[in-house]
This record gives structure tokens, C-alpha cells and sequence, in this order.
């Protein structure tokens, strides 16, 4: 699932380097809120968030390379991302702040920069439940970097599943300490079939 997410992010790239959205970028947003559970979604939102996805990022080729470490500022520019995509899809319809799912679209899109964010994540961090998202997700992402730093000299740890991010491998942490463990992973029989209905390289 991981690998078809990855293929999915990747062949996403040309659509929004050319500033448009496209059937690639709604099938990313789509599969994420399907397989990862994101609840209460209108099937618009695909549509309209991969719209706000245009026009929230400045995006260029270096946003999509691996970093060696967060730098100064990459929680700012995390938590201004996720607020920004959640506060735009709005505007294009989507009827409340779909936190989670932005920050899992933009995390599967730019691995090394955006932490994700649901129940999990803060249960697993300890984040009070009564903190609002955007309180809340600034925390997330504080700690997920901080740990980021912590481990930036030795890679070897984030194995060798693309994308080879720690923010990446912390969420997969995060979700395993949160219930994963218990067997609550979402099965899907034909991972591939959403890759191969868009035309698209199983690789």
C-alpha cells in the first residue's frame, strides 16, 4: 500500500510543477482519506482539495528532494502549509477543516517535510485532546522534527521502504505505538488497481 501511495505522490509532481491539478493528484488525495480512514469526507473533496493543492504550495523541483535534516523554520513552514491547504479547500467547497486529511495529502507528498497528523499521532505523542488542530498539529510537528534532528546523522534506522523519510518512519512509529499494533491496519485486497486504472507504472 505504502508502494502505490509512493507511486501515486511521485506521478503527481508534473501536475502541480505545471500549476493545474489532475485525476493523478484526486486519486492521491482519495486514497489517502479511503485506506487511512479519514472519516466523513465528501467525495467532492478530492476534487476541491487537489484544486487548493495548486494554489496553497510554491512548488518547484527542490521540494520534492530528500533533505538532510529539517532546517531552521520547518515548522513554521509545516504547520503554514497544512493551515493554508485546510483554510483554501474551503473556500472550494470542502465544508469543515479536514486537518488530517492535509496533512497526510501534503505529508505523502513531501515526506521530508510534512509531518502527519491524526488521533493516533497525538494519542501516541501525548498532545491533550482538547487542544484545537492548529494547536495541536504545531505540537506534532515541533516534536516529530525535534526527534528528526536527533537522528538526521545515522538514516540506516528509516529502512529501506521509499520514501526513505524519518518524518515517514515516525508516523509509521506513531501509528504502531497508537493501535497498530493491535490489527488495526486497513486491508485492501488490489492495492495496484487504483495505479492501473490511472495508466500508471506499478513501480
Amino acid at each position: 500500500m505504502e508502494r502505490v501511495l509512493w507511486c501515486l505522490s511521485k506521478n503527481s509532481r508534473a501536475a502541480l510543477l505545471s500549476g493545474e491539478s489532475s485525476p493523478v493528484v484526486e486519486s492521491l488525495v482519495w486514497t489517502l482519506k479511503s485506506w487511512w480512514g479519514v472519516q466523513g469526507v465528501r467525495s467532492e473533496t478530492k476534487t476541491q482539495m487537489a484544486s487548493a493543492l495548486v494554489e496553497v504550495v510554491d512548488w518547484s523541483p527542490d521540494l520534492f528532494e530528500p533533505t538532510s535534516g529539517p532546517g531552521s523554520g520547518a515548522e513554521d513552514y509545516a504547520c503554514e502549509c497544512v493551515s493554508e491547504l485546510v483554510s483554501c479547500s474551503m473556500s472550494m467547497g470542502v465544508p469543515r477543516r479536514e486537518y488530517s486529511l492535509a496533512s497526510k495529502v501534503l505529508h505523502w507528498l513531501l515526506p521530508w517535510r510534512m509531518p502527519a497528523y491524526d488521533n493516533i499521532v497525538r494519542r501516541t505523542l501525548g498532545v491533550p485532546t482538547s487542544w484545537d488542530h492548529p494547536q495541536a498539529y504545531r505540537q506534532v510537528a515541533r516534536e516529530i522534527f525535534a526527534m528528526a534532528r536527533i537522528t538526521a546523522q545515522d538514516s540506516t534506522w528509516v529502512g529501506s521502504l521509499e520514501p526513505r523519510s524519518p518524518l515517514r518512519a515516525f508516523d509509521k512509529c506513531a501509528w504502531w505505538l497508537g493501535g497498530g499494533n493491535s490489527g488495526t491496519a486497513a486491508e485492501v485486497r488490489d492495492p495496484w488497481r487504483v495505479v492501473h486504472r490511472l495508466g500508471l507504472e506499478d513501480h
